[in-house]
């Protein structure tokens, strides 16, 4: 029991299946969502046409349930917090389902996808460690990156739809990579939009 415990205590950090959103807290400060097929998740842990039954049940019931938050017009903190309490739910049912070795499967599995994702995404500090920057222009480059993240959490207390949030997200996320490439050589630049 404890086992499981730990599991679901883990899993909550958990992120990104098929076409539903593991983590508004995520979702929130950078706009995105981990899709992992159901199929490849299905495959990868080797589940018996029963358990994948069991499975795609839980899916859309909680996705489900996601999208009807998703639509409420609530503060980031209260979304954060109802789509926690929808990770553990949904996790403790999976549980129900899966083999202890195909649960550690599913953790490393997603984990592993979330990691990459991460990694995919973190331009900034990829453009700082493997571009030349001077520090005058690394002194600009932090200061509009700050003031980006000022401007999101701002955001995140404004009662937005989905919709709304993600316009006015990639507004600002546009106007600050606008600003990083006018300090950047042409160089600079192009690696900054390639990655």
């Amino acid at each position: 029991m404890k086992k499981i415990k730990n599991l679901i205590i883990y899993s909550v950090m958990v992120f990104g299946m098929s076409s539903f959103v593991y983590s508004y807290e995520d979702y929130y400060e950078k706009v995105y969502i981990v899709k992992v097929s159901k199929g490849d998740i299905f495959k990868k842990l080797n589940v018996t046409k029963k358990q994948q039954k069991k499975l795609e049940k839980i899916f859309d019931k909680y996705q489900n349930k996601a999208k009807d938050i998703e639509k409420e017009l609530i503060t980031f903190e209260e979304k954060k917090e109802k789509i926690g309490k929808i990770e553990i739910q949904r996790y403790e049912e999976i549980a129900k389902i899966l083999t202890n070795e195909q649960l550690e499967e599913y953790n490393s599995y997603i984990n592993s996808k979330k990691q990459s994702f991460n990694e995919k995404i973190d331009r900034i500090k990829k453009l700082e460690d493997n571009v030349n920057l001077s520090n005058e222009q690394k002194a600009k480059v932090l200061k509009f990156e700050r003031d980006f993240k000022r401007n999101v959490e701002k955001l995140k207390n404004d009662r937005l739809s989905v919709e709304m949030f993600t316009q006015k997200y990639e507004e600002l996320k546009q106007k600050r990579n606008e600003q990083i490439r006018s300090v950047l050589t042409d160089e600079q630049s192009k690696y900054f939009s390639e990655n």
